[in-house]
């Protein structure tokens, strides 16, 4: 296996393993001068510019992203932030504001004065499966993807976000289902961007998933969680030696294949015990376990809670 194809099974294993959860909130239709700011969400926010520019300032970061026709500002924190012409109004806080629905499948704010105007499409998402999680917490807070490209992403954005602002405009039958395939494409395809340009060193999740021989390894073991996987085995998929493997595994993902292995299994399990039926034993199989007990102690160990509270009370995972 040469080492691109390594890299696209890695991503592919982890882009599979995702369950997204994507939706418009709002859109915006404002004139300057106007800046909104908005409170933090527990899931992560994107802003796809239509028409106009703005700039956005998030908490907790001293940087402004300045967005223009076709770029997307990603929040993968779901900090709270504030939007604005760039002009130093006062920002107003969008739970004052007043929305309307006027045919369009989702609510629109209109807001600012009588200049230049921005559209702005503005929603949310989150991943349910652990791969999600995993892809979220190693981004920045902030992520800016820019349109206005003759190829690659940039031409892909721009006819997506064009797409979906026809769809909100219209009041016709299956809009609602449009916008929200289309918003599904839209987050899917700059997540895929995101782990692709992650770079191949300087340590993380992201890079251990572009390193030939480590994302090789790691997609093994996201492609069969009850696999009897050791490092020895581990590290001939990878082709290198054991002690080579070890230590290249722990440098880029920050702790050792054994414990990545048994956190991964744990929240496939998790993710099973919200989407099947199974028994105790059948999970435990399931994620490489022969034995119900040994499963449930790992289980709670890595996710807080027992695999039968966890069923119970619908506890979403704590990923120790």
């Amino acid at each position: 296996m040469d080492a691109e194809r390594a890299v696209e099974d890695a991503l592919r294993e982890v882009l599979r393993s995702v369950r997204l959860e994507a939706s418009v909130m709002s859109r915006a239709h404002l004139r300057s001068p106007w800046a909104v700011a908005t409170r933090g969400l527990p899931r992560a926010i994107f802003h796809a510019v239509v028409e106009g520019e703005c700039h956005l300032g998030a908490e907790g970061s001293s940087e402004s992203l300045h967005l223009r026709p076709g770029d997307v500002a990603l929040l993968t924190r779901g900090s709270a932030h504030v939007l604005s012409d760039g002009g130093g109004s006062i920002p107003a806080p969008l739970g004052q504001l007043a929305m309307r629905r006027d045919g369009s499948c989702v609510d629109t704010l209109e807001y600012g004065g009588r200049g230049d105007q921005t559209r702005i499409i503005c929603g949310s998402f989150v991943l349910r499966h652990a791969a999600g999680e995993l892809m979220l917490a190693a981004l920045p807070p902030v992520l800016h993807a820019r349109g206005q490209g003759t190829g690659g992403l940039g031409a892909w954005l721009d006819t997506t976000i064009d797409m979906l602002a026809h769809e909100l405009e219209r009041s016709a039958p299956g809009a609602e289902i449009m916008v929200a395939r289309l918003t599904d494409i839209l987050v899917m395809h700059l997540l895929r961007a995101c782990v692709e340009q992650a770079p191949e060193r300087g340590g993380g999740w992201l890079s251990a998933l572009r390193d030939e021989r480590i994302g090789r390894a790691i997609a093994t073991m996201h492609h069969d969680p009850a696999g009897k996987w050791t490092a020895s085995s581990l590290a001939s998929r990878a082709g290198m030696s054991r002690s080579s493997f070890f230590a290249r595994f722990n440098e880029l993902v920050g702790e050792p294949p054994a414990r990545y292995l048994a956190r991964w299994r744990m929240w496939v399990a998790a993710d099973l015990l919200e989407r099947e039926s199974l028994s105790l034993g059948e999970l435990a199989e399931r994620v490489g376990y022969s034995s119900e007990d040994a499963f449930s102690r790992v289980f709670k160990k890595v996710v807080g809670v027992s695999p039968v509270q966890y069923r119970r009370d619908g506890v979403a995972a704590s990923l120790h």
